[in-house]
């Protein structure tokens, strides 16, 4: 299964708590992660995206004794459990020193956007739409390597970070295309599944978590805990038109649902011909409220559009120059989703 890593972002880390001897959790270090190096995406709008990432960020740095273990906490009360000899080395060594942990969660439709980390699933070749109990990427390095999973570690995620159902929910993968859009696909429970202990080590009981349990080195990266989500009506797709100068390489499409704030979908097929993007099959609900968001880059910053409207059957909807707003950071046009109804 092909896992998501980041094209040479290097991350200011965020302060977080660290149970476990504490060494430091400096903004100063950074460390790097891999990302795909054929995206046809801008440079500029990768930026844009980058800088979310990195201020979303909560790793830090933690102690870790080979015979004790570790946790580390972060600020959404979500845990990092590294149990006793559970990581090596890549030679087989056992560790005790300084971890380098990189640590992204998502709950909400606004960050979603900014990161470009929509729910949107593959499954048997179809693409499907997603609730999310939590998107996670977590990366851990010793010595500026990755570590090796050799028994599992776990991640703890409170079901309180999201307003969307506990039960059904299931694992996923992410995987990234050649146009930096994100794609979750159903995991490998030997890879990775849950452990629905409710506990953090051996007996500090919290409130009712996502135990999930990864078993090894290739499941570091993008994880989600989310589940399939059908809207009542009659399946449709729609195609917004975009202003001539935007296509697929410096503009995206999203769609967002209205009073739904665990979700967000992006229209990921871009037809030249029309200069417009599309979902890739009939994934919209006729009659459903939504809010269809266009966003680009321009002059190293954010332009958006925002139509809300009930989705019609088979309907085109065009976004003019002139109903786009501009920016001077990204997070206005985060403000102007979390405004949304």
């Amino acid at each position: 299964m092909k896992k998501i890593f980041f094209m040479l972002l290097t991350l200011s880390l965020t302060l977080a708590s660290c149970s476990s001897d504490s060494v430091s959790t400096d903004s100063g270090n950074s460390n790097e992660l891999l990302l795909k190096s054929t995206s046809e995406v801008n440079d500029n709008l990768r930026a844009l995206r980058r800088e979310a990432l990195n201020d979303l960020n909560q790793g830090g740095e933690i102690y870790y004794y080979a015979e004790i273990g570790a946790v580390f906490h972060t600020k959404s009360k979500s845990s990092i459990v590294i149990p006793p000899f559970s990581i090596k080395t890549k030679r087989g060594e056992d560790i005790n020193g300084v971890l380098r942990i990189d640590y992204i969660e998502i709950f909400d439709r606004s960050k979603m956007l900014v990161a470009n980390t929509p729910t949107m699933a593959l499954v048997n070749g179809q693409k499907e739409l997603l609730v999310t109990g939590g998107e996670f990427y977590l990366d851990i390095r010793y010595r500026r390597e990755q570590v090796e999973i050799v028994s599992p570690i776990k991640v703890n995620i409170g079901t309180w970070n999201s307003e969307a159902e506990p039960r059904g929910m299931v694992l996923w993968n992410g995987d990234i295309d050649q146009n930096d859009n994100l794609t979750w696909l159903p995991a490998d429970p030997n890879d990775l599944n849950f452990e629905n202990d409710g506990q953090i080590f051996s007996g500090r009981e919290g409130g009712v978590m996502y135990d999930v349990l990864i078993k090894n080195s290739r499941n570091f990266g993008w994880c989600n805990v989310d589940k399939l989500i059908k809207f009542p009506g009659e399946k449709t797709n729609i195609k917004v038109v975009v202003p001539q100068v935007f296509n697929h390489t410096n503009s995206a499409v999203y769609m967002a649902v209205e009073g739904q704030n665990n979700m967000m979908f992006q229209l990921d097929t871009f037809d030249s011909g029309n200069n417009s993007f599309q979902f890739p099959s009939d994934l919209a609900s006729v009659g459903l409220d939504v809010h269809l968001i266009f966003v680009a880059e321009v002059n190293g910053n954010y332009v958006y559009s925002i139509l809300s409207a009930p989705v019609g059957n088979n309907s085109t909807y065009t976004i003019t120059s002139n109903s786009l707003i501009h920016t001077t950071n990204y997070q206005q046009l985060e403000a102007a989703i979390v405004a949304l109804p």
